[in-house]
């Protein structure tokens, strides 16, 4: 979990320069009936950025602060985006794939990748090589497609990794440090998006499921740090019915 723990200091580092820790992750599939699709993995600090924003135009009576706090800023960012983005040299030789695409864009503090697939078993494959490579991670398959049945499956929980990663990363400091951490990251959202343009949505296993008004989608939020949604011990997996 090294890269992870990587992702989560260079995160701590930008947000402890607002004291905020809005971070937003969204993870959106869409099936197709051939089992092709697509695949996005979204890490949204645009919060941040606003937050940024706003105290860079309450402190220009203090040029020299805010200039080193922009460049503390901006170093950070780029680190970020590395880690969080660059997915295109590790996904090249994966049969049934196509447009892979980064999103490093440091104006929104907006990261992730997308990348198109042609079967579920390509889609796993590069979920695989994605979590042993960013996130120290080993796991076998995250989804599965059957008949009338999509399955998300319990691996590659990256709430749960960034639970661990924090975890760790408090030390010797131990509960005290915990809680801060809890606290600085209470607003923190995991989101599963999944789309089935082509069909629509009988149910879905996931107590947290939200079907939108034309049952071609179903949203999963939770909340890692959240303590009610901790006690339910909510999950990402979830079996979704398809008519």
């Amino acid at each position: 979990m090294k890269n992870l723990k990587n992702l989560v200091l260079l995160f701590l580092t930008v947000g402890s320069l607002t004291l905020t820790g809005c971070l937003h992750i969204i993870e959106e599939v869409t099936m197709n009936n051939n089992g092709s699709g697509s695949y996005k993995m979204t890490l949204d600090m645009s919060e941040v950025k606003g937050m940024m924003e706003m105290l860079k135009n309450m402190g220009e009576d203090s040029t020299a602060v805010s200039d080193d706090a922009s460049a503390e800023q901006d170093n950070s960012m780029a680190q970020m985006g590395d880690e969080m983005s660059k997915v295109a040299g590790s996904l090249k030789g994966i049969p049934g794939l196509r447009n892979i695409q980064e999103i490093n864009d440091t104006s929104t503090f907006m990261f992730g990748y997308s990348f198109e697939f042609n079967g579920v078993e390509a889609l796993n494959k590069a979920l695989k090589v994605i979590n042993k490579e960013k996130y120290d991670s080993n796991t076998g398959e995250v989804f599965k497609m059957k008949g009338k049945t999509f399955e998300r499956l319990d691996a590659s929980d990256l709430g749960k990794e960034i639970q661990k990663a924090l975890s760790e990363n408090s030390g010797d400091e131990g509960d005290e440090s915990m809680d801060m951490v809890k606290m600085f990251f209470a607003d923190m959202s995991y989101q599963q998006v999944y789309n089935f343009p082509e069909r629509t949505i009988k149910k879905s296993s996931n107590g947290l499921s939200e079907l939108s008004n034309n049952n071609h989608t179903v949203t999963i939020n939770i909340k890692p740090f959240d303590e009610e949604q901790q006690k339910q011990k909510v999950s990402v997996g979830t079996v979704v019915k398809l008519k």
